[in-house]
């Protein structure tokens, strides 16, 4: 079918459209041409494959010589990532009206396509991904290379799919317009010279550690011969953290006169008492008054000259204090370098206080996130449950993967998995959210899986909380409830979800791609498929979060070199392919029939997961059936119902 009406008058307009000045420089804007990857868009091009079968969809950015392929699903590895204008089927949507075609050599204004023989398209329904401004960027497509006949649901989906492509490019664009800003106000603040390195150097997101190692490594040549850093104590006493010399040989002396020093409570002079005024002291030596016996130490072991003593302030309270020395032979300090000192202490405290928040933003949103998955799992009527979660090894990824196990009112046992869109404290809220309404939703026990993905749907429509997540809901349940239990019965429906696997005793996985649903927040009204099926004695079915598939490959050799992150360790190749970590993830099950339950979790985390965490939020869960007839195995632990 077609989603409009064939168009009256001459030749297409595509390369026109393309060529048009405004469209160009909103698409620029963007700065999505030639971009990398990106997982947002990457998620809505697998939902277009998957729920509309056709072999390739693709998210593109047009600007007037090329279609660009921002996001690609179903091409062999190495392929292009772009064609020119004329040759793609991004021009005919440029206009802003969809396009969907069954045959296309059947229609005159796109049977002259040479990708029909180039590319063997044969059907292609695309809609428009426009910015903000209503200029259009590019298209969000499907393409067969056979006859494909459109359904009236596909093309609502597209619909869908493509308006949620233009909501993520409208937040890339705020994000950038909010960058260049900030950028802008930094340029504007920027000082020469060591002002300009304190701006690069001292970055939000440095760890305490490194903050103070950073902090003596601006001031150690450009300020002085030698700094140290202490940290002040809740009794007021200090406690070194960071030091720093010209000379590396003479590091060690220093280090040794900084412990020797002490706490350095009560200072007429110096850092003791800058922890208290909070306020920079330029120090002259060897004159200056009021030197403790450990200070005049100092000054003839060190051969100091002056010093200047600052302190980093956060929230009106002195958290630490930098000292910095010149030797002798060299000119005192003067107000340019209390100045200079003044400004790096400040951007310290900054940068303190930034990491304070990140910090307790994290243990929030991870606190939250742990919080909400069950802390025990049941162990129903020769039933074993294993789970495991591991968050994303970048600390700004905290995200909204979740499992949950329960039994309902009937003492049918329940599985959910899930995941939310995004990475932050927001995500981890909806995740709870989203647990606890489909708790409810199953709790009585009568609600088939499918009826309860839709009354969440349904109710979080209702009550204006927008989301998008996919979710799958599996119920456990005996063939006949007065003998005992052997083989099970699994209803389970999904909300765009991965699919499950089936691990046979004799090592045989079955993937089960049976339909699914539409994921949450996208159509709460549409109706959502419900499969059955068989869970053989000894069997495992296994439930995950996508993050289990996607995670980096290790490339051979060292890295290239320290992250700022890591600190150095095994360079990373792109995120594979959710074929390739299917293939991978299939291989380790079948591979893994002699392991019991929690054995099979095990080895599953410790092999694909790579040994600085994952890249992106994992959850799984996995259930096991064990025969009624006979004693539940010791190493699946006692029945233990919740």
């Amino acid at each position: 079918m077609s989603a409009r009406d064939a168009r009256d008058g001459g030749p297409a307009t595509g390369r026109d459209l393309a060529a048009d000045p405004g469209r160009l420089a909103a698409v620029r804007l963007t700065q999505l041409l030639d971009a990398g990857a990106e997982e947002s868009f990457d998620r809505l091009t697998r939902i277009a494959q998957r729920l509309t079968g056709a072999p390739l969809a693709f998210m593109t950015v047009v600007d007037d010589a090329r279609s660009y392929w921002l996001s690609s699903q179903g091409l062999p590895p190495g392929s292009p990532t772009e064609n020119a204008v004329e040759q793609s089927f991004c021009q005919y949507v440029l206009d802003g009206e969809p396009l969907a075609l069954a045959d296309v050599t059947t229609d005159e204004r796109t049977a002259g396509n040479p990708s029909i023989t180039g590319m063997g398209v044969r059907a292609w329904a695309g809609f428009p991904v426009r910015l903000p401004d209503g200029q259009v960027l590019g298209s969000f497509c499907v393409v067969d290379t056979t006859v494909h006949r459109w359904t009236a649901e596909d093309v609502q989906l597209l619909d869908e799919l493509a308006a949620i492509a233009s909501r993520e490019v409208a937040l890339r664009l705020a994000t950038l317009e909010a960058e260049q800003a900030r950028a802008t106000a930094r340029a504007e603040a920027q000082r020469a010279g060591l002002l300009a390195r304190i701006s690069d150097l001292l970055t939000a997101d440095l760890a305490p550690g490194h903050l103070w190692q950073a902090v003596v490594a601006l001031a150690v040549p450009d300020l002085g011969d030698f700094a140290y850093v202490c940290t002040v104590g809740r009794d007021g006493g200090l406690v070194p953290v960071a030091s720093q010399h010209r000379d590396p040989a003479e590091l060690p002396t220093l280090r040794g006169w900084i412990d020797r020093a002490g706490r350095r409570v009560g200072e007429a002079t110096g850092p003791g008492h800058v922890a208290v005024t909070g306020q920079v002291e330029l120090i002259d030596l060897p004159e200056a008054a009021g030197l403790t016996a450990a200070q005049q130490d100092a000054v003839r072991l060190l051969d100091v000259r002056s010093a200047l003593v600052a302190p980093v302030i956060r929230r009106g309270e002195v958290v630490a204090v930098l000292t910095i020395g010149r030797l002798r032979g060299a000119p005192p300090y003067g107000e340019r370098e209390r100045e200079l000192v003044a400004t790096l202490m400040t951007r310290a405290g900054m940068v303190v206080e930034t990491a304070r928040v990140a910090s307790f933003e994290r243990a929030v949103s991870e606190t939250m996130q742990r919080a909400l998955l069950p802390p025990l799992l049941p162990q129903p009527d020769h039933l074993q449950l294993a789970s495991r979660y591991l968050p994303a090894e970048d600390a700004q990824l905290v995200g909204g993967d979740w499992y949950d196990a329960y039994l309902d009112a009937a003492r049918t046992t329940s599985l959910v998995i899930g995941d939310v869109a995004g990475h932050d404290i927001t995500a981890a809220a909806t995740m709870g959210q989203l647990r606890t309404m489909l708790r409810m939703a199953g709790h009585t026990g009568t609600a088939g899986p499918a009826d309860v993905l839709t009354a969440v749907d349904v109710a979080s429509d209702t009550l204006g909380h927008h989301v998008f997540a996919t979710a799958l809901v599996a119920r456990v349940q005996r063939f006949h409830a007065d003998r005992p239990a052997v083989d099970r019965s699994i209803t389970w429906s999904s909300a765009g979800h991965p699919p499950p696997l089936l691990l046979h005793p004799d090592g045989t996985v079955d993937v089960l791609t049976d339909r699914v649903g539409l994921p949450l927040g996208v159509d709460p009204h549409r109706p959502r498929p419900e499969h059955h099926l068989t869970l053989p004695v000894r069997s495992t079915l296994l439930l995950y979060t996508d993050g289990l598939l996607e995670q980096h490959e290790p490339a051979p050799g060292p890295a290239p070199g320290p992250s700022a992150r890591s600190g150095g360790g095994p360079a990373r190749s792109a995120v594979r392919d959710l074929d390739t970590g299917m293939a991978r993830l299939t291989a380790l099950l079948a591979e893994s029939t002699d392991l019991d339950l929690e054995g099979l979790c095990d080895r599953i985390v410790t092999t694909l997961i790579p040994e600085g965490g994952p890249a992106d939020d994992v959850a799984l869960i996995a259930i096991r059936p064990y025969s009624e007839e006979q004693p539940r195995p010791a190493h699946a632990g006692p029945n233990v119902p919740t």
